[in-house]
């Protein structure tokens, strides 16, 4: 008997539900008719001003190919009218009240929709007061003035449009759970392609205007990003299924302006694999939230969009770098990207993940010793072991092996042995040796004494990423000990005949270890000091 009068109760409190639902739709298409009718017969009365969006963004194409973007502000009356406001207008004149000798128009179906969600518990939300309709009464403006731009002040308002528009509006104020897409707009990179997928999930895509000029409008106050590096991608990488749970509708913008962890992980993951495959110094400014299928504010006609603004790119980026052509990732490169990074997303070594964080850091941090560091933890990470002793050696001779199991001819065996000599020996200057010579000099040059190590650095933490996440048997340094520098004894059991494993000879074993250290070398690709 209870579980049939519990089901009786739920079945009694999803019809209410349904049913409130629909007479907040009923209410909130009437104030929209409301209000979209008042304001088309005041914009219409003879001498009636009607004001510009004077914070609507502007965008221009650089020489370099970015975009870049400025508010109209006061003094441009070119941007788009400000219908609504005629009747409602924002800032303090909203909250106080319209221009003196301005009548306010009688809309009650607004008041009525205020006083519906206020007494009603699908309108719990909203929050709200006793006594200021504001919140509503800026959701109908919203969505009238998006409608007017979109389609026209006298085109007359039809269903199925309206209905568009505030149906997003409705789910945003009533689901406490909504989905969401991360994009991350990519500075100061361009791409051969305007789509490409990555996965089921992911992709990366060319900005459409309206989104270009959405982001434009986020504040960069406290993040540290220069606002010319914060607009200057044409490209984004877009990951898919996301969703946020959130009591209230204040709640919503707030948790969408902070930076979580797993979001942070999703962001290195693809810029990790960006930088294994092609090389490059790129990095992000901004992450966006865009809603699906759903709402809290429009602004004219530009997609919603949430998000924040932060600094992870090069600090070389700040001196003009918008200005120039930058780096350019090819069809090829793409290829091989889709391959990277499908790999470190089934990846689930802990290791893996951390490096990849630090070679993310090797090439964005300001500090050319402490991006070097970077490089040799993320070595560490993926090469060292519990037994510190002779840490530098044996990392030496695992890069070499999988060097060796690699096969490319950018990366010989002996010529990485080398490099990460000579990269720990760059370590070991940063970290005991003697300070730079302070100077009272007011401007002096930069100090790029570490500038091709760090370069090294970053090679080589992408090069054994890379061949870790082909080769992921090997993610367990002691696996590269016994299956490549001792013959593949147990390193290879349980692989499939398909799998390319190759393991290195006793020869070459015995090379590696006692005579690889006194030839010189270094890698084909990168030149030398």
């Amino acid at each position: 008997m209870n579980s049939e009068a519990e089901a009786s109760a739920e079945r009694a409190r999803a019809i209410k539900w349904r049913d409130e639902l629909r007479r907040y739709h009923e209410l909130f298409a009437g104030a929209f008719d409301e209000l979209h009718e008042a304001v088309k017969a005041r914009v219409k009365q003879p001498g009636q001003y009607v004001g510009a969006h004077h914070d609507y963004p502007l965008m221009s194409s650089m020489g370099s190919g970015f975009p870049a973007f400025r508010e109209a502000g006061f003094y441009d009356d070119k941007t788009p009218r400000h219908y609504v406001a005629t009747i409602r207008p924002h800032g303090l004149l909203g909250i106080f009240g319209a221009l003196p000798g301005t009548p306010a128009p009688n809309l009650p179906k607004g008041t009525e929709l205020a006083s519906f969600l206020r007494t009603h518990k699908i309108g719990k939300r909203l929050n709200l007061g006793a006594l200021s309709n504001r919140p509503v009464d800026e959701l109908v403006a919203d969505a009238v003035e998006r409608y007017i731009h979109l389609y026209g002040l006298d085109t007359p308002v039809n269903d199925r449009r309206r209905d568009a528009l505030i149906w997003p509006l409705i789910s945003g104020t009533v689901f406490k759970s909504l989905n969401l897409r991360l994009v991350v707009p990519i500075a100061l990179t361009h791409f051969d392609v305007d789509h490409f997928r990555l996965t089921d999930t992911t992709y990366i895509t060319r900005l459409p205007k309206k989104l270009q000029l959405a982001r434009a409008r986020m504040s960069t106050l406290g993040s540290g990003a220069v606002r010319m590096v914060v607009g200057a991608a044409t490209h984004a990488f877009v990951s898919t299924g996301w969703n946020l749970e959130a009591d209230t509708i204040d709640d919503v913008s707030a948790s969408l302006k902070q930076s979580s962890s797993n979001v942070i992980d999703a962001i290195d993951s693809f810029f990790g694999a960006l930088r294994i495959v092609a090389g490059i110094k790129t990095g992000y400014a901004q992450f966006l939230w865009l809603p699906k299928d759903w709402a809290l504010e429009y602004f004219c006609d530009l997609t919603p969009v949430y998000g924040t603004t932060l600094r992870r790119y090069p600090a070389e980026y700040d001196n003009y770098g918008w200005t120039e052509a930058s780096v350019f990732v090819t069809k090829d490169q793409l290829a091989g990207l889709r391959a990277v990074y499908k790999h470190i997303a089934d990846n689930q070594s802990e290791a893996v993940r951390l490096a990849i964080s630090r070679l993310n850091g090797c090439l964005t941090r300001s500090d050319e010793g402490d991006s070097i560091l970077d490089g040799t933890i993320g070595l560490e990470l993926l090469l060292g072991d519990k037994d510190n002793q002779s840490l530098s050696y044996k990392l030496r001779l695992r890069a070499a092996a999988l060097a060796a199991l690699q096969g490319d001819p950018a990366f010989q065996a002996r010529d990485v042995f080398m490099e990460v000599k000579r990269l720990y020996e760059a370590r070991s200057a940063i970290v005991h040796g003697l300070r730079k010579k302070q100077s009272k000099k007011a401007i002096e040059p930069e100090d790029a004494r570490n500038s091709k190590e760090r370069m090294l650095a970053s090679e080589l933490l992408g090069f054994v990423l890379k061949v870790l996440l082909a080769h992921p048997q090997y993610q367990e340094p002691a696996r590269i000990d016994e299956g490549l520098l001792l013959g593949g004894d147990s390193a290879v059991q349980g692989l499939s005949p398909n799998d390319d494993v190759r393991p290195i000879s006793e020869d070459a074993t015995r090379d590696l270890a006692s005579s690889l250290h006194r030839l010189p070398g270094a890698l084909p690709h990168r030149s030398q000091e």
